[in-house]
């Protein structure tokens, strides 16, 4: 809680692996939109409450918000530190591209992970739970957009949990949520006895990256779906024009922005981009639909200069062609 006894608001920052050069630790297991796990060795450990609202921020994006439910303690905790050969500190990081790979920047120290002093410490370890509350970012929002830095309550850029200023958060939330409406930071604490009661068990597993493609494809075409033009953000996704599961990366030029129920059916090669005249196709089988036969030939909504790669948009194509024969 803050002075004047209203909730306090925090940017809790997660790093993948790929991303996370501070090193002294091997990193915490946490879920963007569900919970966020800390330890006593982290700056303001102890000062967020239940109740608080958490903007979350992954890797380079905001991944959204929500409001403390619940903080789970575990008391005695063990957790390997690894510390700077020469200084002891644990304020080392890797370089990926210098030989040697340690740098400490306590001391100036370079060395390689293998002389890294290894202990083993006792901690207080948290997790805190807010899944009920998750909105999930609508629109991009990178960690230098000024409406984040705005909000920030202090400079601070080293640490992993950072206070926000709670008069200046609106305008982020309404950015982040696309609801076009000044969102009020502080969640009723009644509501949070109502939240804990109901603590939710189910896990959305995400492909991995799937949030900041959505953005990139954003930052591509705005809020604009390919096959029906201007939509609400909310309903907006990225889909792929290749199979992820078989080829698990994003393309910059690999995807499209489409209604969510229009990228339903063109993962399932029910709707499709003829590459020669780029107009969509629609299945015999969505004839009977009048929403989806009134997009069928089509032009895509999008200059011709924002054209994904031709020959992924052919070779959807050449798959949605069997699936229409066998749909007829």
């Amino acid at each position: 809680m803050n002075a004047l006894g209203r909730p306090s608001a925090w940017l809790l920052v997660m790093k993948s692996d790929a991303e996370r050069s501070w090193a002294a630790n091997r990193g915490y297991d946490d879920s963007a939109g569900i919970y966020y796990s800390y330890d006593s060795n982290v700056a303001n450990c102890r000062r967020i409450r239940e109740g608080d609202l958490i903007v979350v921020r992954s890797d380079e994006y905001v991944a959204g918000f929500g409001y403390v439910e619940w903080i789970e303690r575990e008391d005695n905790a063990l957790k390997e530190i690894r510390l700077c050969p020469v200084c002891r500190h644990t304020r080392w990081r890797l370089r990926r591209s210098m030989v040697p790979s340690g740098k400490c920047d306590s001391c100036a120290a370079e060395f390689e992970p293998s002389e890294l002093i290894v202990e083993i410490r006792r901690v207080t370890k948290f997790r805190a739970y807010y899944a009920n509350t998750w909105i999930e970012a609508a629109r991009p929002t990178t960690r230098s957009d000024p409406l984040l830095q705005n909000a920030l309550a202090t400079a601070d850029t080293f640490n992993s949990m950072r206070p926000l200023d709670v008069d200046k958060v609106a305008p982020l939330l309404d950015w982040v949520s696309g609801t076009g409406a000044v969102l009020e930071p502080s969640l009723p604490p009644v509501l949070v006895d109502v939240i804990r009661g109901g603590h939710v068990s189910a896990i959305v597993r995400r492909r991995r990256g799937q949030r900041e493609f959505r953005f990139l494809m954003m930052e591509r075409f705005g809020e604009r779906c390919a096959f029906t033009g201007d939509q609400p953000p909310q309903t907006l996704e990225a889909a792929h024009l290749y199979q992820y599961a078989r080829r698990p990366e994003h393309h910059p030029n690999g995807g499209l922005l489409l209604r969510r129920d229009y990228h339903a059916l063109f993962d399932a090669k029910l709707i499709a981009v003829n590459p020669d005249s780029w107009r969509i196709q629609t299945a015999p089988m969505l004839d009977r639909f009048p929403t989806y036969k009134s997009v069928d030939g089509a032009e895509l909504r999008l200059e011709p200069t924002l054209r994904p790669d031709r020959e992924l948009i052919a070779e959807h194509y050449d798959e949605a062609q069997r699936v229409f024969r066998l749909s007829a």
